[in-house]
């Protein structure tokens, strides 16, 4: 058979080899994608089976719900504050340790640290730290905030924690675009009189932009999809001032039962999200440099 349509053994195991990895494909990655487009044009029962096909039904009924409303502007209000200070954090720590001294790699172990730690256990610690009675922040600080129970201070909760999440990463990827910097550069800049402000923005900046484009479209989309730090640390409390999208569908369609909406929510997390990385990417043509 494989001779009568001119395919040798040799040609097709190269395909053969990619069968695995198209299957897993398929079933872990294609299939659900394409189940949940069809369950948000449908109404589906309690089961998961589709009953009807309702159109844009869903997205109306999604689009007046005050809830998704507050979810929506909950998931832009962290992406506003989040990317920025994790990007300026992880920045200002790259600078501080990408040249050689004593105790460099102590430095960077710490920095790295997070890495290792999950985001549960992140959550549950972080949930103790800040704890209004017997937390260490509120300790420490002299503080008696109500951090979990203040719509602005929950929030920023989700923040810190986040950023800490991200550090470990993000530290490693500015750390190694800053030392591929030509040494020579900044030598004949500093020959030129340039102080380190002029160099950072006249040399470093540019030709780590790449790197600082990949980190900021990778935190745009985990913005998008925040869920884990929400269940663990604030059920979307408190009046659901931490209650994101992600997070929303996760309560509409596995916790009630309402495959149709929490369908439609994932739908438009994924327009969002696409939608975001294209505007970035369109930023890269003036911003980025890679020579």
């Amino acid at each position: 058979m494989i001779r009568k349509f001119g395919l040798s053994t040799r040609q097709l195991k190269p395909y053969l080899f990619m069968l695995p990895a198209l299957a897993l494909a398929y079933l872990f990655s294609y299939r659900p994608f394409f189940k949940t487009i069809a369950n948000s044009f449908s109404l589906v029962n309690f089961s998961g089976r589709i009953i009807e096909f309702v159109g844009f039904e869903n997205y109306r009924n999604l689009f007046a719900d005050h809830n998704f409303q507050i979810s929506f502007l909950n998931t832009f209000r962290f992406a506003l504050f989040f990317v920025p200070i994790n990007l300026v954090f992880c920045l200002v720590a790259a600078l501080l340790v990408y040249r050689k001294r004593r105790f460099t790699a102590f430095n960077e172990t710490l920095f790295i640290l997070p890495m290792a730690v999950a985001m549960s256990s992140a959550a549950l610690v972080f949930r103790a730290l800040f704890n209004p009675t017997i937390g260490v922040v509120n300790y420490l600080l002299g503080l008696s905030i109500q951090w979990f129970n203040d719509p602005v201070w929950a929030m920023f909760t989700i923040i810190v924690l986040g950023v800490w999440m991200a550090i470990g990463l993000d530290f490693l990827l500015l750390l190694g675009a800053l030392r591929s910097v030509p040494s020579q550069l900044l030598e004949a800049a500093e020959m030129e009189g340039a102080g380190a402000v002029a160099k950072f923005f006249r040399i470093q900046l540019p030709l780590i932009s790449p790197t600082i484009l990949f980190i900021v479209s990778t935190r745009l989309r985990d913005s998008m999809l925040l869920s884990g730090p929400v269940l663990v640390m604030t059920e979307g409390g408190p009046l659901r001032s931490t209650q994101t999208l992600v997070y929303q569908m996760y309560i509409e369609g596995f916790s009630g039962g309402n495959y149709s909406k929490g369908s439609a929510i994932s739908v438009v997390v994924f327009l969002l999200t696409f939608l975001m990385i294209l505007l970035a990417f369109r930023f890269e043509r003036r911003r980025v440099f890679y020579q």
